[in-house]
Parts: structure tokens; sequence; C-alpha cells
């Protein structure tokens, strides 16, 4: 235990937080590379062979295939036909909702740093895994809302992506095609997956006990019922004739 006398932590344990930074860091590095990739909200041509991408750090991008090339703007530059052909040169300004997922985004980047420094810690040094060992519990449902963040920020994209707010309907083109693009499933499947393998793997105890206070509650959550046996809590019958006594 991180608590015993050895001045580092046992073997187990350090292989179970090495395996921790492991997960951490590849899922660390698929979401920078995620984030960087602008084809998070993509609208296809093709009859034009090009397409039209929305990311979440500030930025829009025309790119075509042939020949390969891709020209990006600010979300809030106004000459879009600088770079853009029409129609894209058409497209709505980023909405609330995307701002809200640019956010997010830099939120759980900036949670993945925290949890490996917080994990490197675990690695290093016996005193970190004693000081922090009351708080685990605590710790294990922080790391749980940042899982949380990414549900979320799926369910922005989904929305941005199918309802029409990147181009206005009436330019639209039976051949169009909505999609999401490669940029937001790098940083949603390559950074969760292996997050979530990260707290497996430094919150299993946690998440047994949180499992067995959940069955707890189910089974002793009752529904009082009153009785004529007793008089606490119950409702008591006078019969009509001992009132007229």
């Amino acid at each position: 235990m991180p608590g015993s006398v050895s001045s580092v932590p046992e073997s187990s344990q350090i292989l179970t937080y090495v395996g921790s930074v492991g997960f951490l860091v590849f899922s660390l590095m698929l979401t920078s590379f995620g984030y960087i990739n602008n084809a998070w909200i993509v609208l296809f041509r093709p009859n034009d062979n090009d397409e039209f991408q929305r990311g979440v750090r500030n930025l829009d991008c025309y790119k075509t295939y042939d020949p390969p090339k891709i020209g990006c703007l600010d979300w809030s530059y106004v000459q879009k036909m600088d770079k853009f052909p029409m129609a894209f040169n058409r497209i709505y300004d980023a909405t609330y909702q995307i701002y809200v997922a640019h956010y997010l985004s830099i939120i759980i980047i900036a949670s993945q740093v925290f949890w490996l420094v917080y994990t490197i810690g675990h690695c290093l040094s016996l005193k970190f895994c004693v000081k922090v060992e009351k708080y685990k519990l605590i710790m294990f449902h922080v790391m749980v809302i940042s899982v949380g963040l990414w549900i979320i920020l799926l369910f922005i994209i989904i929305y941005e992506t199918f309802t029409d707010q990147v181009l206005p309907r009436q330019l639209r083109k039976p051949d169009y095609e909505y999609s999401i693009g490669t940029g937001f499933w790098t940083f949603f499947l390559g950074g969760l997956i292996p997050y979530v393998g990260a707290v497996f793997c430094l919150f299993r105890e946690q998440m047994q006990q949180s499992q067995d206070r959940l069955v707890q509650l189910i089974r002793h959550r009752r529904i009082r019922v009153p009785t004529t046996e007793t008089t606490q809590g119950a409702e008591v019958i006078i019969p009509m004739n001992a009132r007229s006594r």
C-alpha cells in the first residue's frame, strides 16, 4: 500500500502507475493531433472534389483534392471570398455552440496534462502517494467528470454537423455531404479510449467502491407503508361506537 514503510511504492503499484502514464501520454498525443486537425465538421462537394472544414481552434478551412491544397481563415474573418470559392464564401459564422466546443476541448487537454502530472507523481514519490491516498475517491469522481466533457463535446459536434449550422440551406445542392471529420474522431475516440484505460488503472478500487455504494443504495431504498399494528408513524383508527361513549 502507499502508506507502507518502504521508501518507494510497491512494484505492482509502480507497474499500474507506469501503465496509466502510458495511457495518458497516448491519449494526450491523439487529442493534440485531433485538435490541430481542422476536419471536425466537414461539408464535402463530390462534383467539385473539394470540402469545407470547421474545427475548434478558431479556423475555417477550404480544401481541394486535385491539386491537394488547403487554405484557412479565422472565424472572425469577414472577406471569406479571399480564400473560399462561391457558396463556401457565404458560410455562417461560428455559433455559440462551437465556441463552447472550443473551450471544452482546451479544458479536456488541460485535464489530461493535470492527470499525467498526478500519475507521474505516484511513480516518483511515496510521500506523494501517502499524501493523496485519502483523496483518491474524490479524485476518481473528478477524473470521471472529464469523461463527461468528451460526451458533451460529441453531442455538440453532432448537432452542429447535421442541423445546417454551416451553410444556408438555399445554397446547398443535393450532392453536398455533411460528415463528422477525422479531426474530431481522432480527438474523441483516440483520446477517450486510452483515457478510460488510465482511469481504470488508477482508480480500480474506487470504481468498485462507487459501484458497491450504488448497489447498497438501491437495495436499502424502502417505501414506508402505514400499519395499524403500531401507532408510531401510522394512522390510528378509532371506532364510531367508542366515540359515543
